[in-house]
């Protein structure tokens, strides 16, 4: 089951999948991120008011959902993003370089994680690692406590991710006309 949004386009309301909204969102950001500050509204409403054309059109019926199919072939007729010139502000939707961060593992664990955490965070095998932890050890270079302070100070996957989507929640419709 495909969850579906109400928004307005140009000056139709559409039901749109909520998949086919952030591609249609993304395809817009990228128009607009390419026009001039003095142009933009215009460019963005002008291509606003042409997908509603073209999907009322093959709608027929304004009961009908808006799905991706329909976003991809309105892409195709409108144009590429590329096509209205070079980007003149940054794509808001562009990922910035993820942050490397060390975090205890939980699907491949053998007692806390820390290891294959860190084996993770290196770019190594975790048995590597979990022999050179069990050496160091055994051979009093590294002592048990320390390992024990990993474990509690170092988050788990999960953890890390819950905190991430936190901060990154944000109202899903950011745009005011789609």
């Amino acid at each position: 089951m495909n969850t579906t949004l109400n928004v307005r386009i140009g000056q139709t309301v559409f039901t749109i999948e909520k998949d086919a909204y952030r591609i249609l969102a993304d395809y817009l950001d990228d128009i607009a991120a390419r026009c001039d500050e003095a142009s933009r509204k215009e460019v963005v409403d002008d291509v606003e008011m042409r997908i509603a054309d073209l999907f009322s059109g093959w709608l027929g019926d304004p009961a009908n959902t808006v799905d991706t199919y329909l976003v991809r072939r309105a892409q195709e007729t409108i144009g590429r993003p590329e096509e209205f010139g070079e980007l003149k502000t940054p794509n808001p939707n562009e990922k910035e370089p993820e942050v490397k961060r060390l975090l205890r593992s939980e699907t491949d664990c053998v007692i806390g994680g820390v290891c294959s955490g860190m084996a993770k965070f290196a770019n190594i095998d975790p048995t590597l690692v979990r022999l050179g932890t069990l050496l160091l050890v055994i051979f009093g270079g590294l002592s048990l406590w320390i390992y024990i302070v990993l474990w509690i100070c170092i988050p788990t996957e999960s953890n890390a991710n819950k905190k991430k989507e936190e901060e990154v929640k944000q109202p899903y419709n950011k745009h005011k006309t789609r």
